[in-house]
């Protein structure tokens, strides 16, 4: 689980400051590469599409990480959503663990209150291994 925490020590500063400025983000992803380092993954831009759905991101990010997925020991996936049962935003954080044989996705739900970002309690959700399946 280190390498998952450093993912989120460097990137979670960086979606907080981007649900502050915007009021949401587009979903993005990173991984600790072979040489241990955090590296940002980036999708190809679509001059097509400037405005696609966070769906078909969070798909395109699969595939980029699926076929690169012999260069990592950790992914992780940050997107925006809306909780419908919990009724509040939050971030979820999709992760898997290439050498641990796990698969979370880490629900951080929050409020936004005149440019504050106010966190609530987290939880975790188990889940299938997508990325780093045999």
């Amino acid at each position: 689980m280190d390498d998952i925490q450093k993912i989120l020590d460097v990137i979670f500063p960086f979606v907080e400051r981007l649900l502050k400025e915007y009021g949401e983000f587009y979903p993005l992803s990173c991984a600790v590469n072979t040489n241990n380092q955090v590296e940002h993954i980036l999708l190809e831009e679509n001059e097509d599409n400037y405005f696609p759905a966070s769906t078909s991101v969070i798909q395109e990010l699969k595939k980029v990480l699926q076929s690169r997925k012999d260069d990592f020991f950790a992914i992780a996936i940050f997107y925006d959503v809306e909780l419908k049962e919990e009724v509040t935003s939050a971030i979820a954080v999709f992760v898997e663990h290439k050498i641990e044989k796990l698969a979370y996705t880490f629900y951080f739900p929050y409020e936004l209150n005149e440019g504050d970002l106010i966190l609530g309690e987290s939880w975790k959700v188990i889940n299938e291994i997508d990325i780093f399946e045999d």
